[in-house]
């Protein structure tokens, strides 16, 4: 999970947790990327606007690298313009979530569905980066 504010990231995490997945937190871009490239994660769940590297930037290189390619990424941001979301479906996100509207259980069933419709995949509890 790429969100750099603690408190949303754990209240996310913990009913994650709770769900039976394995979840590991990134609080900026960079470390973010290199989180990924380490755990090589079944689902990246990636706030929008993030220090240093924005959300955008590091789905933008995730697509581009050949091991991260197709690796489903959830989007959870209070940002809801239509342009940013745009952006980050041409960008093959699997969801758009809006924080707002956003309970960790519809999270946690968003995450569900994305590994779900992930080629391969044999066991629900994943790591979620």
């Amino acid at each position: 999970m790429l969100e750099d504010h603690r408190d949303v990231a754990e209240l996310y995490q913990l009913k994650l947790q709770l769900e039976g997945y394995r979840v590991a937190v990134a609080a900026d871009g960079p470390s973010g990327l290199d989180l990924a490239r380490r755990l090589r994660p079944d689902v990246i769940l990636l706030d929008v606007h993030l220090p240093i590297l924005d959300g955008l930037q590091v789905l933008a290189t995730l697509r581009e690298s050949e091991d991260m390619r197709q690796v489903p990424v959830v989007v959870f941001s209070d940002d809801d313009s239509y342009e940013t979301m745009q952006r980050a479906r041409r960008l093959n996100v699997a969801a758009y979530l809006v924080k707002a509207n956003l309970l960790p259980s519809t999270l946690a069933s968003v995450v569900g569905d994305a590994l779900r419709d992930r080629p391969a995949l044999t066991d629900r509890a994943q790591a979620v980066s």
